[in-house]
């Protein structure tokens, strides 16, 4: 069975299977970001392995594609271990299926970084131009909102903490 995870396209979380055995193909194959059409390959891949992508939001998928593969590569070069790790459990859901994490807005992010030194679970990661993005959503300790409470702009937003009511602890 292929693995699960979800990418964060356009700000809402979206499930898939195969991700990582779609980058691990195109490593070997030597496919670079920025290579022309990689994010229309890996979205035809991601469509292979029985994801549903809506045609109207193709470009945006790709974007997302593009982006953790990039993040997947630089895992890679870096010697850290890829998504394929799993994340564990809480109150006996696998941390996959929770969809807590933040979401940074980047037209209100200015920079600062004072979230980056906040959250010790790395799931914050500056991009090439300053701001900031959310690189390993399930990183994320689920409950904690701290970088959300330490970012002036209010750049940084949770989902409503009573959605986690919705996760009994299964025994």
């Amino acid at each position: 069975m292929n693995g699960y995870r979800q990418v964060i396209v356009d700000g809402s979380p979206i499930g898939l299977r195969g991700l990582d055995e779609v980058f691990e193909a195109l490593h070997t194959a030597g496919r670079k970001p920025g290579d022309a059409g990689l994010g229309a390959e890996i979205v035809a891949r991601v469509r292979q392995e029985k994801n549903y992508i809506p045609a109207s939001a193709q470009e945006l998928f790709a974007a997302a594609f593009e982006r953790e593969y990039a993040a997947y590569l630089a895992r890679l070069e870096s010697g850290e271990t890829t998504r394929q790790r799993g994340y564990g459990m809480w109150r006996g859901y696998p941390r996959e299926t929770i969809p807590w994490f933040p979401t940074v807005n980047e037209d209100l992010c200015n920079g600062c970084g004072i979230c980056l030194k906040m959250c010790s679970t790395h799931c914050l990661a500056p991009t090439e131009n300053g701001k900031v993005w959310v690189a390993d959503p399930f990183a994320c300790v689920i409950g904690c909102s701290s970088c959300a409470n330490v970012c002036k702009p209010k750049a940084i937003t949770f989902p409503p903490r009573s959605m986690l009511d919705a996760y009994k602890l299964k025994l």
